[in-house]
């Protein structure tokens, strides 16, 4: 069975539906069509009073009865000390508070497996120390920032990236028969500190360069994920979610994928784990061994959830 260590939702319901019956229904699917037998709930960037409402939330669910399908084993905080929004709604993104991250640390205590920053925004680096020090791992993510600024995050305790090449890692550029690029792209690639997670479905990334970073970055530092949406499962082209505001938002399905309406934009995909490790063979080459590592024995270690 698989692990979605990168989750938001499936069948119209998204992770921040604080309710039991939600997530009932979310892990039988889970279980039933991904192959999947436990999940991190991933949550974006919200105000904090939210945030620390669904770690709580998670925690008592944690602590409950088990659910029907896949257990839920931990929360994924994709935010909200990012910089670029993405799929997010860019009015919640916050500027690093050691003050607010101690609440989450507080709020979630022994439930937070992965926390999301920018390393280039000010006052970052005692936000990721306080994380790291309290056993949780950090990843960059939604950002743009220089090697330098990476680098420096690395020694404060940040440990991977978030959804590798759907952030501004850099574009690879060719001058008069030179590669280079101004981002961190290639020191990602080359710094074996870092683990990388992938939205492996063959849209987010094109599966020529799943496999060129899978083979850079070797077998303990490569995790496969869904970013999986609420529309995972769902029929439909024109769909409405709400945002962790409440606004309703308007979300596009074509080419296999979910976009923010009216845009070529991006946003989660809307793969099981079972298509991931599929894909994975498919795009790589990969033993089956390999690709069942890369979508649940790694996530599994990197998350504490052995």
């Amino acid at each position: 069975m698989f692990f979605e260590y990168h989750f938001h939702g499936c069948i119209g319901h998204k992770t921040t539906e604080l309710n039991r019956e939600a997530y009932e229904e979310m892990s039988v699917f889970l279980k039933e069509e991904g192959e999947t037998d436990a999940f991190l709930a991933a949550f974006s960037a919200a105000p904090i009073d939210n945030l620390t409402a669904c770690l709580e939330f998670c925690g008592e669910l944690m602590h409950g009865p088990p659910l029907s399908g896949a257990q839920l084993t931990g929360v994924y905080l994709e935010g909200p000390f990012v910089r670029l929004a993405g799929g997010m709604t860019e009015s919640l993104l916050a500027a690093p508070s050691l003050k607010a991250a101690k609440r989450l640390v507080s709020a979630g205590r022994g439930i937070i497996r992965n926390v999301t920053v920018a390393p280039e925004l000010s006052g970052i680096l005692p936000v990721i120390e306080c994380f790291a020090s309290e056993g949780i791992p950090v990843s960059a993510g939604h950002f743009s920032c220089s090697p330098e600024m990476l680098n420096t995050a690395v020694s404060a305790g940040l440990s991977s990236i978030t959804h590798f090449c759907n952030n501004g890692e850099g574009a690879l550029r060719n001058e008069n028969g030179v590669y280079f690029t101004e981002g961190p792209f290639l020191d990602i690639l080359a710094d074996d500190r870092l683990t990388v997670e992938m939205i492996c479905d063959g849209i987010h990334v094109n599966p020529k360069l799943i496999k060129t970073v899978w083979r850079a970055k070797g077998r303990e530092r490569f995790i496969a994920i869904t970013d999986g949406c609420a529309a995972t499962g769902l029929p439909g082209k024109r769909l409405v979610f709400p945002d962790p505001a409440g606004t309703p938002a308007e979300f596009d399905v074509r080419n296999g994928a979910l976009y923010i309406a009216g845009t070529g934009k991006l946003t989660g995909s809307l793969a099981t784990m079972k298509r991931i490790h599929q894909n994975l063979i498919q795009f790589c080459g990969m033993t089956d061994a390999d690709a069942a590592y890369a979508c649940s024995g790694l996530p599994r270690k990197k998350a504490g959830v052995l």
